[in-house]
Formats: C-alpha cells, sequence, structure tokens
C-alpha cells in the first residue's frame, strides 16, 4: 500500500518511462495498456488467481474524471456460460475475485491526447461491507438462476444488476463459448464477463476520499 499510495500524482507516462515501456500513441489500440503499467510497476503476477496471488488481492484500475466519478464499467472476469449454471454465489469465481481489491483510480485531463498523460488519482483497498456483498449476491444470483440455468444467457442485457451487469468481452464475432438454449440444445454465444457498475465502484471511491479528508482534518 506504501508503494501504491506513492503513486498518486503520477502519469502513467511517468510510470510507464521509469519501466521502460513505450506510451501508445493516441487513443486507440490502448485498452489494458493502463492496467499493464500498474501492474508491472507493483509487481502484479499473472494467471486465473487474484493479481497479487500471495495477498489474495486484485487490481483494478479505473479510468475516472476530475471528479473521481468512473467513466466505465470495471470488469471483473470472465464467464462459463456452462459452469456458472451449477455455482453458488459461496463457490463462485466472481466473489473470489472481488473479496479484496486494489482500486487504483486514474484521471483522465480535459482534452487528454494520450493514455499516459492519465494521472493517478487515489488507491483504495475494499472488501467488501455486508450489505454490498449482499447486493452483489443478489445480482449474481438473479443471472445464475433466472438465464444461465434456464438456457436464456442470450437474453441477458445491460440494464439487468444492480450493482453487477454481465456485458459481452468478445473480440469479434467469432469469439464464442459452448452454452445451452431454453430446451437445452447446445448453442455457442458470445464471450461474456461480469462487470461493476460505476456507481458502485464511484461509491467506493467517494468513501475513500471522506475517509481520508476527515483523516487530514484530525492531522490539522
Amino acid at each position: 500500500m506504501r508503494h501504491a499510495r506513492a503513486l498518486v500524482g503520477a502519469t502513467l507516462a511517468e510510470i510507464a518511462d521509469g519501466l521502460g515501456m513505450p506510451v501508445p500513441a493516441g487513443a486507440r489500440r490502448t485498452k489494458g495498456w493502463s492496467g499493464q503499467v500498474i501492474e508491472r510497476e507493483l509487481g502484479a503476477g499473472g494467471g486465473q488467481g487474484p493479481d497479487f496471488a500471495a495477498l489474495g488481492i486484485e487490481l483494478k484500475s479505473v479510468p475516472v474524471s476530475s471528479a473521481l466519478v468512473p467513466l466505465e464499467s470495471t470488469a471483473v472476469c470472465h464467464i462459463d456460460p456452462t459452469s456458472i449454471a451449477g455455482e453458488s454465489w459461496a463457490t463462485s469465481y466472481v466473489r473470489t475475485k472481488l473479496a479484496s481489491v486494489l482500486f487504483v483510480a486514474l484521471e483522465i485531463p480535459e482534452g487528454a491526447r494520450s493514455v499516459g498523460e492519465r494521472r493517478v488519482a487515489l488507491v483504495r483497498l475494499w472488501h467488501p461491507s455486508p450489505d454490498q456483498e449482499a447486493a452483489l449476491r443478489a445480482d449474481f444470483e438473479l443471472f445464475v438462476r433466472d438465464y444461465f440455468r434456464k438456457g436464456r444467457a442470450a437474453d441477458i442485457t445491460g440494464h439487468l444488476g444492480k450493482v453487477l451487469q454481465v456485458r459481452p468481452k468478445a473480440r469479434n464475432a467469432r469469439d464464442l463459448r459452448d452454452a445451452y438454449d431454453p430446451d437445452g440444445r447446445p448453442v455457442r454465444l458470445g464471450k461474456c464477463g461480469f462487470y461493476l457498475r460505476p456507481a458502485f465502484v464511484g461509491g467506493i471511491l467517494a468513501a475513500t476520499e471522506n475517509a481520508e479528508a476527515r483523516e487530514d482534518a484530525g492531522d490539522g
């Protein structure tokens, strides 16, 4: 956490320069680069488990406005349409991924022309409160009970879920996964995954900012 907090105020270009990583030009093909820079700087690993496997901590970089409002949903993990039908919240991969998360808010300056101009604005190590986990569980169970188990995954839209969404993650129309239709017949569906809604993550970041403000006031 000391390492992560020391990054606050630095731009991604400055961090990347220290790592010897080139900064992509323009805004195209930069998706994922921001997270890669932070991962390498903090020593996060790869694989299917948490980014910091020994600590059980997942790392999520979040593009935000100057007011720390998330500008997009936050990806959590991929979904296997067949295996998830047999999962419960307690045993789910998404619950494991969200058990402990280091959020790194990356402010995008107005008029920014390069991903390297993004600045680390705030970091927070978050664990779901009982109320937050209850909300996540309710959404997860909605998707599993009413859609994946009934072969209705194709009917899922971005409007479903209060804090957790299911959204496409396919690179193209050929990026498909095995699934079943309502009659139990094998079908192929576009790759999808779980995402946290921007308002949910925004509440987490706002709580962090308010806590730090109270600490500063106390020091004064």
